[in-house]
């Protein structure tokens, strides 16, 4: 998944004792305002060392992603200045005040060098509002907000909550379900070391580890749930069993398990995809038993270092070779590992939030995404602070083209935060 706007805290010195904003000061943020817009060059407004941190083009796609989420940037409310060159300040958009900090590199031309977004507080939000614009996305979407208690999870809000959609790397949720039942079962431990025999292609960063090295549980589950490690999860489904993670599934109540099944590793998933057209053809014409004879071939030849990743940066690529579940399967993803997961597990799912400041309204927040070109899911598991259970799930499928990810996540960002 993407930098989100956490990754904008650069450069931002201690608060010194208030004072009148500097000229300077004022006009820098007239001019943030204006490429909050869609407007200006960020090159012109930061420094060098800021635009090394966050380039231009990121800048720009953070404009976007605050547009997708609070609407229209309408102006500015309010400037605390904290010294001449620093300052707290709020801009009103559409649907939120949101809470920045600045500051300015004491030479001239005195340009941006620390921007933090510290949070927002929305207005005039709904979901009927969040579902209007989800459903008008090209190709197909599942969205679903559920209250989680001591029953079965209760629906609040919801498009086509039963509809199985490819979901990418969310998948690896099935992974760290079937990790924690076998670890609560006193058959395996958090600390309990496998060797990493097997390479798989980013993301993650295990492919580049040696062969062999030793590595435990836990940290195979927090690179495959913090940063989608593929070769992470493609090695605890190895060591847990494929049938195994497959049959978990059911437990979770997933009813597009069976459309899963064989259940593929990540490598599999791009071998296929990438591979000889016969191949393809011969897995979509085979039923699940051909499959797995298919896939023990397959791992006799697959090679992470021969396929060509470039090929999932642009148009969809086969999106029926995938993993599918649909909202509410999700739901009840969420909902078993908040029940059952340890404090170990509750901890892996919390080390990426996926929302950047809006986390911070949240007394916890646990997630996984997974994406592709045309294919693009956000599961989140969140404890208010008043310490009730919601889980919120959006995919979004387009073979045709790849998807405005931004807008996406924004939406699905002001779904989070209405249950605050």
């Amino acid at each position: 998944m993407r930098t989100w706007l956490a990754l904008l805290l650069l450069l931002w010195s201690g608060l010194a004792a208030a004072q009148e904003p500097s000229p300077e000061l004022r006009q820098r943020i007239g001019e943030l305002a204006t490429v909050l817009r869609g407007q200006g060059d960020p090159a012109a407004l930061f420094t060098p060392a800021f635009l090394a941190q966050v380039p231009a083009a990121q800048v720009r796609a953070i404009a976007t992603q605050l547009a997708g989420q609070y609407g229209a940037i309408r102006g500015q409310a309010r400037i605390t200045p904290v010294s001449a060159s620093a300052a707290r300040m709020d801009f009103e958009f559409e649907r939120a005040t949101v809470h920045m900090n600045v500051s300015l590199d004491p030479a001239a031309p005195h340009l941006i060098n620390g921007w933090f977004i510290t949070g927002a507080e929305m207005t005039g939000d709904s979901f009927d509002a969040v579902i209007a614009e989800v459903s008008a996305l090209p190709g197909t979407t599942g969205f679903a907000v559920a209250r989680l208690g001591d029953g079965a999870p209760a629906m609040l809000a919801s498009i086509g909550p039963d509809r199985p959609l490819a979901i990418g790397s969310a998948f690896k949720l099935f992974i760290l379900a079937e990790l924690q039942r076998q670890i609560g079962a006193g058959r395996r431990h958090w600390s309990d070391v496998v060797t990493l025999d097997l390479r798989s292609i980013p993301s993650g960063v295990l492919q580049t580890w040696p062969r062999g090295a030793p590595v435990t549980l836990h940290t195979l589950a927090a690179q495959m749930i913090s940063i989608s490690d593929n070769t992470a999860a493609d090695t605890l489904l190895h060591v847990l069993g494929r049938e195994n993670v497959e049959a978990m599934m059911a437990t979770l109540g997933v009813e597009a398990a069976a459309r899963d099944r064989p259940l593929l590793s990540t490598l599999e998933m791009a071998a296929l995809k990438t591979g000889p057209a016969a191949a393809l053809d011969a897995w979509r014409a085979a039923d699940e038993a051909g499959r797995r004879r298919q896939l023990a071939a397959l791992d006799a030849t697959a090679d992470p270092a021969r396929i060509d990743i470039s090929r999932f940066s642009g148009n969809p690529l086969g999106l029926d070779v995938e993993w599918y579940a649909s909202a509410a399967d999700l739901v009840r993803t969420m909902d078993w590992l908040r029940r059952h997961g340890d404090a170990s597990a509750h901890d892996i799912l919390a080390i990426n939030s996926g929302l950047g400041p809006v986390a911070n309204g949240f007394a916890y927040v646990g997630y996984k995404g997974g994406s592709e070109p045309g294919v693009l899911n956000l599961s989140w598991l969140v404890r208010t602070r008043a310490g009730v259970w919601h889980v919120v799930i959006g995919s979004w499928n387009n073979p045709a083209a790849p998807l405005d990810e931004a807008r996406f996540i924004g939406l699905m960002a002001r779904a989070v935060q209405l249950l605050r």
